[in-house]
């Protein structure tokens, strides 16, 4: 089973599906986390997830 699937199931998503999530491009979606609107979690280096529910969260206050 990849990666990929299973974030999803559990309910996260990598950056760049974050980023597909919202309707943004990735650097956009990066902005977000540096200024602190977005709160993603470091498995190991280099690899960053981050919920859905937080994606959803984002969404509804911001848009």
């Amino acid at each position: 089973m990849s990666e990929h699937i299973i974030t999803q199931q559990r309910g996260f998503l990598r950056p760049k599906e974050a980023a597909l999530f919202l309707g943004v491009g990735l650097s956009t979606f990066w902005r977000y986390v540096k200024q602190n609107k977005i709160k993603t979690s470091k498995l190991t280096t280099g690899v960053t997830i981050v919920a859905i529910d937080e994606l959803n969260r984002f969404a509804n206050q911001s848009f």
